[in-house]
């Protein structure tokens, strides 16, 4: 029998999708009742889960758009197919995970060909729809030194997050997120006096990425700016004007080209 600490996240996740036979899914169920900290990380992934279906199932039912069929050349297989659907309708948290067990290409392959800046950006701005409308538990971690130590240890890089950023946006915690294989990502959440919240979200990409100047994405009710730096890539949404986004996202350059040390573009 395998212990806690040999899982794998891809075993989890099949085990939370329900994809394991009956003999390891049992040897799992007890495996999570006597283990606290497993029962909990998986009640976690399963919460986000449930979310990720309820923000995004009504886009399941929409048709596979013209341009995107267009696009798919016969030489891909169907599996390569389903990545450019599931890009489409913005599933990037739930597409990473999936990535994870496809066997079809060499682990490093798959990873370079779907960990692009648009990936990233995907990620980001699901991570601050499913999670800020959230009234009982927007982060799972408030406090600012335990956060801080348990993402460094998790993410292997100081993560620093500042108690305050500019406009009176103050930190109410953070989470652990999926990002890529091997991968994981930071969300960072904070709130204005107005209740506003913004997110800060930051991972390590997956292969070597040039790097990217300030970019922003305006959508409907959240607007993106991004910048990738180093090979790690940071992006902040929020439901705030243009100039505001700049002013916190300046102020977060500093902060971590500062932990990153000499040599930050």
């Amino acid at each position: 029998m395998k212990a806690v600490d040999d899982l794998t996240s891809d075993e989890l996740m099949a085990y939370i999708d329900g994809e394991l036979d009956d003999a390891r899914r049992q040897e799992l169920d007890r495996m999570v009742q006597e283990s606290p900290a497993l029962a909990h990380r998986v009640e976690a992934w399963r919460e986000q889960t449930a979310r990720l279906r309820e923000a995004f199932s009504p886009v399941l039912d929409e048709p596979v758009p013209t341009r995107l069929l267009h696009s798919a050349r016969p030489r891909r297989n169907r599996w390569a197919q389903a990545a450019v659907v599931a890009a489409a309708v913005g599933l990037g948290a739930a597409v990473g995970s999936m990535t994870a067990r496809w066997t079809l290409a060499p682990r490093a392959e798959l990873i370079a060909r779907h960990d692009q800046p648009n990936r990233f950006l995907e990620q980001a701005r699901l991570a601050y729809a499913v999670y800020t409308p959230d009234p009982r538990r927007p982060v799972e971690v408030r406090r600012r030194s335990a956060l801080v130590t348990w993402l460094t240890r998790r993410m292997g890089r100081p993560i620093a997050a500042p108690d305050e950023l500019p406009h009176g946006l103050e930190l109410i915690g953070g989470r652990l997120l999926p990002g890529m294989p091997d991968h994981p990502a930071a969300q960072l959440m904070y709130q204005d006096p107005q209740g506003r919240r913004v997110t800060v979200y930051l991972r390590g990409m997956a292969k070597p990425t040039a790097p990217t100047a300030f970019r922003i994405v305006d959508g409907r009710h959240v607007t993106t700016l991004y910048w990738i730096d180093r090979n790690w890539g940071y992006a902040l949404s929020g439901n705030l004007p243009r100039e505001q986004l700049l002013d916190v996202s300046r102020a977060l350059y500093r902060c971590y080209a500062r932990h990153q040390g000499p040599g930050a573009e």
